[in-house]
């Protein structure tokens, strides 16, 4: 494997909840210790290792961008993934929707805004009062 990819540790004081949470929304559990857990869905890996400060979790966040987030947020919308936002057209030139999973950490999936489709941008200026 010639290509580098990052992949983000976020903190979860209960990881059986963690991944329970992970498996509704369409992950699965690729490896699962005592402190640790690796899942994957969506073309999306996510590992998550135990931490004894729950506090720590709601300054936690990962940022997840391409192309594919439209048919996952449809996806986690048609199952009201809770937690789950709207999408957005930032200022910033990105679309953007996130996911607060059940222990605080935010998951912020973005995609740049000129590659969306023009029905879904119109929509979006129309939702976002741009």
């Amino acid at each position: 494997m010639t290509d580098l990819q990052a992949i983000p540790i976020l903190l979860s004081p209960n990881l059986s909840e963690t991944v329970e949470y992970a498996a509704k929304l369409g992950f699965e559990t690729e490896t699962f210790f005592d402190n640790y857990a690796i899942l994957r869905g969506h073309g999306v890996e996510i590992h998550y290792s135990y931490t004894n400060r729950p506090d720590v979790c709601n300054e936690s966040s990962c940022y997840i961008r391409g192309g594919g987030i439209l048919a996952l947020y449809e996806t986690l919308k048609a199952q009201n993934a809770p937690g789950l936002t709207d999408m957005f057209m930032r200022p910033w030139g990105m679309t953007e929707f996130y996911l607060h999973d059940p222990h605080g950490n935010l998951l912020k999936f973005g995609m740049s805004s000129e590659e969306l489709p023009d029905h879904l941008r119109s929509e979006l200026e129309t939702h976002n009062g741009n």
